[in-house]
């Protein structure tokens, strides 16, 4: 009948890019200044926060630099308080539960606790 959609049909639709994050520099296409920049920062031993809408890199940016100049990359999505980042870290990334709540018991973020 005029007018209807065979049902039997299939839309295909081609990405041409892999939606995943990336870990690898040969996958991120102009990234190379951000990288760089995210270096210098972290080697001056300044804390570094990446932040931007949705889809446009983060993740793999940070994963990335994390797996160029030997860091963690650790989800942080849906943490709560203090405790919920030491056991993200603590499970994500290794590190050892006594060293890192010493490390913590040192910084005193807003909105974390007394």
């Amino acid at each position: 009948m005029e007018g209807e959609v065979e049902a039997s049909r299939v839309t295909q639709v081609t990405l041409f890019f892999d939606l995943r994050p990336k870990e690898n520099r040969r996958d991120l296409y102009g990234r190379d200044r951000e990288l760089e920049e995210l270096a210098r920062l972290v080697e001056s031993g300044s804390w570094v926060v990446v932040v931007g809408r949705r889809m446009t890199g983060k993740t793999s940016l940070v994963k990335t630099f994390a797996r160029e100049f030997g860091g963690a990359y650790v989800n942080l999505t849906g943490v709560r308080g203090l405790e919920g980042l030491v056991e993200a870290l603590h499970s994500q990334a290794g590190f050892k539960l006594r060293e890192l709540t010493l490390d913590l018991k040192l910084l005193r973020p807003r909105g974390l606790g007394p």
